[in-house]
């Protein structure tokens, strides 16, 4: 929740459905501390939130959201993990988003090699008169390709 801004506003508070909160919570994957966040909006409005209520709709959408799909989903992105999966969904759910997870590492890697060898073949084109910085550069610039050509093969592996 960014600073200064309610979860729930004060019409939302006082006709709040806390079981359809937290289903919809659940299903987006929130953590806990999300109700914490619905506590403090709506104490500015003398209302309290039915802790039971979004406790059991949280639990039931995190059925929906900690599936392997979701978790391999949410690890690609580079999301945080937060939900809490309970168990035995947690297993299979953190499995999947470890792997989406190294993926979007290996894609990161990929694109910052990708970075380097454009600058390096840019400092080539443009032209450098030492010739042992030359060499250097031409030697660096094989070995980020052979690197980013290696994280390539990696990245095939998810296919």
């Amino acid at each position: 929740m960014a600073a200064g801004c309610a979860t729930l506003d004060k019409d939302e508070c006082r006709t709040a459905d806390w079981y359809a909160i937290g289903l919809e919570d659940g299903a987006r994957g929130r953590a806990i501390e999300r109700l914490g966040d619905h506590r403090r909006a709506c104490a500015q409005h003398n209302v309290a939130p039915n802790a039971e209520r979004y406790i059991a709709g949280r639990n039931d959408g995190l059925k929906s959201f900690c599936t392997p799909e979701r978790g391999f989903s949410e690890g690609r992105a580079g999301h945080a993990y937060a939900a809490g999966c309970p168990e035995p969904l947690a297993g299979s759910f953190l499995g999947a988003y470890q792997r989406g997870r190294e993926l979007h590492d290996l894609q990161r890697q990929l694109s910052t090699l990708e970075s380097e060898i454009a600058r390096t073949k840019k400092a080539l084109a443009d032209g450098i008169p030492n010739p042992r910085t030359r060499a250097a550069e031409l030697d660096r610039l094989e070995a980020l390709t052979r690197e980013a050509q290696q994280v390539e093969t990696r990245i095939q592996q998810f296919r």
